[in-house]
């Protein structure tokens, strides 16, 4: 079931789940990364190198956490294959159990790990394929490698068209940096903020795994809800950083946007959501751009 982080106990901690270093095909060494990613005021990270899990315990401290992680592909489905992030794995999954999609995601589960799904948009996943599989946390809804390098990054039709089937995953924002040819543009854009009861990676493990958390690239989420009336239909409500559009997404045309009248921001809304919607995610956009996700409700 699932758990509102607005209303659960703990700590807003801000971090990266997608990020490469020169342990496989990024710029930063380990201890660059890590510098990185302080100075912009994370609380935790995750560094996720091809095919090899990168031991940075020697930059953790009661002020920052590391998820382990890796990314894993695969040659299935045609014609680019899956790029699949696992977070908290003991150990990387035989290379001969990653023969698809599905497999991928059961050789990560095997070993107590999380699986999101990277960049499906750049990879060309449809949500067909992405419905073929199961088990996953999430998808990444915003890549900023992907954004930056391809202009292919926002998955968020997949998303929905997933939603509306009936396939409540989540939806994460993440950086995928690899600072290819002395750029920094794909550091620091996309992250995820996730209601933890402590900064340790097991709690953070934990709370992605219930959903507590939302995904952004600038707007903070400071509540979110959906309560059903005596009459059975449900008001969501929101409460945010100021923001150009606060959106109420449903299946296809049924949900709303609230906008201020006079074409300035606003840090609230409500609406009353049609009978027939079967889910809702909130979706804030601020002045510059700028947007944060909340994590999809079942109505």
């Amino acid at each position: 079931m699932f758990v509102s982080p607005f209303s659960a106990p703990g700590l807003w901690l801000r971090g990266n789940l997608h990020g490469h270093t020169t342990e496989s095909d990024g710029r930063f060494t380990p201890a660059q990364y890590a510098a990185a990613y302080r100075a912009r005021g994370y609380d935790f990270a995750a560094v996720t190198d091809h095919g090899k899990i990168t031991d940075m315990g020697a930059f953790a401290d009661r002020d920052f956490a590391w998820v382990s992680g890796v990314e894993l592909d695969g040659p299935e489905p045609a014609p680019f294959g899956h790029h699949v992030v696992a977070l908290g794995l003991d150990g990387l999954p035989p290379r001969g159990s990653r023969a698809g999609l599905q497999a991928t995601v059961d050789a990560i589960r095997a070993r107590g790990g999380l699986a999101i799904v990277a960049h499906p948009y750049e990879t060309g996943l449809t949500s067909a394929q992405l419905l073929a599989a199961d088990g996953y946390l999430g998808i990444e809804v915003w890549n900023t490698l992907s954004v930056v390098g391809w202009g292919k990054g926002v998955a968020t039709v997949q998303w929905d068209e997933m939603l509306q089937a009936g396939r409540l995953v989540a939806g994460l924002a993440t950086d995928d940096t690899h600072q290819r040819e002395g750029r920094a543009d794909d550091l620091g854009r996309g992250w995820v903020v996730v209601r933890a009861t402590e900064r340790t990676p097991g709690a953070i493990l934990r709370a992605l795994a219930a959903g507590c958390f939302y995904a952004s690239t600038g707007p903070r989420i400071h509540d979110f809800r959906v309560e059903r009336g005596a009459d059975g239909v449900c008001t969501a409500s929101a409460r945010c950083s100021p923001c150009r559009y606060v959106h109420f997404l449903c299946d296809r045309g049924l949900g709303r946007t609230a906008a201020a009248q006079d074409g300035g921001e606003i840090g609230e809304a409500q609406w009353r959501l049609h009978p027939s919607a079967t889910y809702v995610r909130l979706q804030c956009v601020d002045a510059v751009g700028g947007t944060a996700w909340s994590h999809p409700v079942a109505l």
